[in-house]
């Protein structure tokens, strides 16, 4: 920068006292450096607009093609057990005496989908006649329930008092005569219920009730 010289200030300029006036070259640097920075400017924009465009084009001109497989599907299977009382009881028995016994069938059927082990046992409840009482319970064929005619045992699965027999499924009998059980099996269970011939007279006047239950569980 130059100051204050006369003879550097264009024709029809004044200049005043301490007035700094740009020299030629001065002014050729300055424009060079706008014109730098326009040209820049310029560029960076034709950069952006290439750029869009390219994505935009890049977008309509992509080919696609998807592939996929028919509908999968999934279903839970079952495990279904029952037996052919009709929701009835077993045993009705009133005025037992010293001796006396009843006896009855009942059919049990699985008709689950699903492999399963099946297990004995039931809820005693009453007066204490279940400590009296004994039970045997055996599994075979032939018969149902209410009429065991061509009953056929093929195993014994318990036999002791009515107030020993399991009352939980983790203390259950497990039925083996499947092993595992599948669909349509089926098992005849004949049930004996006696008060012994030695029973004490302290039995008298008591009750029990009795609930056999069977559980099937996947295998």
């Amino acid at each position: 920068m130059i100051t204050t010289a006369a003879h550097n200030a264009p024709p029809d300029q004044e200049v005043e006292p301490n007035q700094t006036v740009p020299t030629g070259a001065h002014r050729g640097r300055h424009e060079s450096s706008s014109k730098a920075k326009a040209y820049r400017r310029a560029a960076a924009g034709l950069v952006f607009v290439a750029m869009v465009v390219s994505l935009l084009v890049g977008s309509w001109a992509a080919f696609t093609d998807t592939t996929s497989n028919s509908p999968d599907q999934f279903a839970a299977g079952t495990v279904t057990i029952t037996d052919d009382d009709a929701g009835s009881a077993m045993f009705t028995v009133n005025g037992m005496k010293p001796g006396d016994s009843s006896t009855n069938c009942i059919a049990v059927t699985y008709t689950g989908s699903l492999d399963a082990n099946v297990w004995l046992y039931g809820a005693t409840a009453g007066t204490g006649l279940d400590a009296y009482l004994n039970v045997s319970v055996e599994a075979g064929s032939g018969g149902s329930y209410g009429n065991c005619t061509g009953f056929a045992p093929s195993s014994t699965l318990y036999s002791g008092t009515l107030a020993g027999y399991p009352d939980s499924q983790p203390a259950g009998i497990q039925d083996t005569t499947h092993s595992p059980w599948v669909t349509n099996d089926a098992v005849v269970y004949r049930v004996t219920v006696s008060l012994p011939a030695a029973t004490p007279n302290a039995a008298q006047g008591l009750n029990a009730t009795q609930t056999f239950t069977w559980e099937a569980q996947q295998a």
